[in-house]
């Protein structure tokens, strides 16, 4: 069972909404898959036998159809996903779930890095039934490595993502342009992306660059572009640059989209490119260690040396395109973990066990799972039936007790539009109105685990942030 149909993508379209895409096209294609309506509630699930599979694969929901199985006094095997690190939409369904799991449960995970961290903060996961799945690159070509230019010619750097400040775009711009000024103007930038602020719009960048002494002709920015674009893009660039330490990274799509198609990648040695990447390609990062940082937000967790970079990228130091082990990445691991039988579970030769190893968590105190349950299920009711008013009247009993006006929250409400690929709109009713996100932090000392009694991590309020 599935549900990810059909839906209104425009100006949401990313990594994530393309995986349910592609997983919801996999499962349709087989024969033996009910598709289901999720907002219809437990209803809209019939009655699945006890060697039935519920694939909860339409966003951070998974809560829901754990305690729809307790409800009905059901045996079926439910398979769910985390399809970020940090943020408050995966972190609470994990939460949520945790009393719920049972063993043969299965969580699927696009990165070993992502996997250790929630193994990491929820025991409640046996190792074995935390799974890294990822299916995307049967559908990718693949294109022999592309050589790199001599150091006398022009080099061709690209980026091709979310430009923002989370994915570190900002140093980009600071590294391209350093080697423009370095190489007497022997570089090009072409970036594709949409940008999260003001100061990343074309004009914007591109006048950024004129202050730094890069002419126009040098930079050329290719808007939002969709997989049908992506032979053009690579095709224009030497090396893509993937500096990003985004909090809520949890592998990197566009690294095995470059690879895929020849390309060589340079990126932060930190977070899951450490393990798609070999080590000449990764550049020293440095995490930004004892600050909090919120589970709503998206933001960088670090900074790449730029130093280095611009070296790495002057001498041309990097090895070629050539892909890691992709197992994971490929169908069968995939229908392996819907059936239960996952076999040889994938193993990257190296992750970034250092962060890991670095994130303090404490649990949340003053939460029954349980009532949060009853509430965000009792939330998602009126959410996807439209009924605004129980909402409002939520909304303004939150705000009466804070003191703040949240305009934001009834901004969600008066929408017309209720889609499920729109996955941040209901995670933010949530965490106003039942679950507080929670802090975390980077401890400078990797040596301890996460959650610690020495760790002090405190649940923030509900004051309203920007969201990318």
């Amino acid at each position: 069972m599935h549900d990810y149909g059909p839906v209104d993508t425009s100006g949401i379209l990313d990594g994530a909404v393309l995986m349910h895409r592609q997983m919801s096209d996999l499962l349709t294609a087989r024969p033996g898959t009910v598709p289901h309506d999720i907002v219809r509630g437990a209803a809209g699930l019939g009655a699945p036998a006890d060697d039935d599979v519920v694939y909860a694969g339409n966003g951070p929901y998974a809560y829901l159809y754990h305690l729809w199985r307790e409800q009905q006094g059901g045996g079926h095997r439910i398979v769910r996903e985390v399809h970020t690190t940090f943020w408050s939409g995966y972190w609470t369904q994990e939460e949520l779930c945790a009393p719920l799991h049972r063993p043969g449960d299965t969580v699927l995970f696009p990165s070993e890095f992502t996997r250790q961290v929630f193994l990491r903060c929820f025991p409640s996961v046996r190792p074995c039934d935390a799974v890294v799945a990822y299916p995307m690159l049967d559908t990718m070509p693949r294109v022999a490595p592309v050589a790199a230019p001599h150091r006398d010619s022009v080099l061709r750097i690209g980026y091709l993502g979310a430009l923002s400040t989370a994915k570190n775009f900002e140093q980009v711009l600071n590294v391209f342009a350093r080697c423009h000024r370095e190489s007497n103007g022997r570089a090009t930038l072409v970036f594709a992306g949409k940008p999260n602020d003001p100061r990343w719009r074309t004009p914007e960048v591109v006048a950024r660059l004129a202050g730094q002494g890069v002419p126009a002709g040098s930079v050329t920015s290719l808007g939002l572009i969709g997989p049908e674009r992506l032979a053009d893009f690579f095709s224009r660039i030497d090396v893509l640059l993937f500096p990003s330490t985004a909090s809520r990274e949890s592998l990197g799509r566009v690294v095995f989209e470059a690879l895929a198609h020849g390309v060589p990648v340079i990126a932060a040695g930190m977070g899951p490119a450490v393990e798609l990447l070999p080590e000449r390609n990764l550049v020293p990062a440095t995490p930004f260690t004892g600050v909090p940082f919120s589970m709503d937000r998206i933001g960088p967790l670090g900074q790449v040396d730029e130093d280095e970079l611009t070296a790495r990228l002057l001498t041309r130091d990097w090895e070629p395109a050539t892909m890691p082990d992709t197992s994971a990445f490929e169908e069968p691991a995939f229908f392996r973990a819907l059936a239960g039988t996952p076999g040889s579970t994938w193993q990257p030769t190296a992750y970034d066990r250092a962060t890991v190893e670095r994130v303090r968590v404490e649990p949340r105190r003053g939460v029954d799972p349980a009532t949060a349950l009853k509430g965000v299920e009792e939330l998602f009711g009126h959410y996807f039936r439209k009924d605004h008013q129980p909402l409002l009247a939520m909304i303004a009993a939150h705000e009466e007790s804070t003191g703040t006006a949240r305009p934001d929250l009834r901004q969600i409400v008066a929408r017309s539009q209720r889609s499920l690929a729109d996955y941040r709109a209901f995670p933010r009713l949530v965490d106003a109105l039942v679950m507080p996100p929670l802090s975390y932090r980077l401890s400078p000392d990797d040596r301890t685990a996460p959650g610690s009694p020495g760790a002090v991590i405190t649940a923030l309020d509900d004051k309203e942030v920007s969201h990318a």
